[in-house]
């Protein structure tokens, strides 16, 4: 499976935050979702990639500053073989 784009993974969160302003220069701590939110959202990306994410990369002390351009590429790196 392929790892889904940035622009994939940004569309993603604009449909779960209704948010189409939502870019990968965003702030996850800012964007309007709740824990469940970021959940479903991570599930989606392991699914798409075929893959699974280390729970350290989406603690909540990782996502305060991240942007999701940071949260991706730090994803991507993680699960890259």
């Amino acid at each position: 499976m392929a790892f889904p784009t940035l622009d994939e993974v940004v569309g993603q969160l604009r449909e779960i935050a209704e948010d189409d302003t939502i870019d990968g220069d965003s702030k996850l701590a800012a964007i309007d979702v709740d824990s469940l939110d970021v959940l479903e959202w991570v599930f989606e990306i392991e699914s798409q990639a075929g893959v699974e994410i280390d729970d350290a990369l989406y603690d909540k002390a990782a996502l305060e500053t991240a942007t999701i351009r940071d949260f991706y590429e730090q994803v991507k790196a993680a699960t890259s073989t």
